[in-house]
């Protein structure tokens, strides 16, 4: 694992802590995928189908190449959102094959506190580039 665990909520119990920390989670992923991946195959942590962030971490794991797994209980799992996010029709899935890195224009700046800079990360798959732009920012998250 390349950075602190799945945190579902917030320890303190900010409502916008659980969003914060999914945020958090993923920046540090994505720096720690530039220094670590040529030495390992990296893994960006389980995540929850059924949590108010899982499509935002759902996103980023298809592009991180990374097993997808998840920690619910068998019959919590959302798996409209499994299978809408991951498979195609035919049931084929388009994996990246690399580990995800963040894009130039986003690699010195601070994604989580500055107030202007998305986390794009970048990946390939069999067939093309794959892209993903987050807003991590802590004074854009909001609870829907």
């Amino acid at each position: 694992m390349l950075g602190d665990g799945f945190w579902c909520t917030d320890p303190s119990d900010d409502p916008r802590g659980t969003f914060w920390l999914q945020s958090h989670h993923m920046v540090h992923y994505t720096y720690n995928c530039l220094w670590m991946c040529k030495f390992i195959h990296h893994d960006w942590d389980m995540f929850q189908s059924t949590h108010p962030c899982a499509n935002f971490r759902a996103i980023s794991r298809e592009i991180s190449s990374c097993p997808v797994y998840n920690s619910e209980a068998g019959i919590n799992h959302n798996f409209s959102l499994m299978l809408k996010q991951f498979v195609l029709p035919d049931g084929s899935i388009l994996r990246c094959r690399y580990n995800a890195l963040p894009i130039k224009d986003c690699f010195i700046e601070d994604p989580l506190h500055e107030g202007k800079t998305m986390l794009k990360i970048m990946n390939l798959n069999k067939f093309d580039g794959v892209t993903g732009a987050f807003n991590c920012q802590d004074n854009f998250l909001h609870i829907e």
